[in-house]
């Protein structure tokens, strides 16, 4: 409830997290220069990527 309004007010306002879901995460982290994203492991409430170089 904090950490989403707060990342909105800031300059790059990414608001990443599980509710960015796996698909916008893996586009950053390819971005960020990861080739190899897998989903580690998942809850309803959270959500485990592992990245690679």
């Amino acid at each position: 409830m904090v950490c989403v309004p707060a990342s909105k007010s800031q300059e790059v306002g990414l608001s990443l997290g599980a509710q960015a879901g796996q698909k916008r995460l893996t586009e950053i982290l390819n971005a960020a220069g990861f080739n190899q994203i897998r989903r580690a492991a998942a809850t309803p409430t959270n959500l485990v990527l592992e990245a690679k170089l």
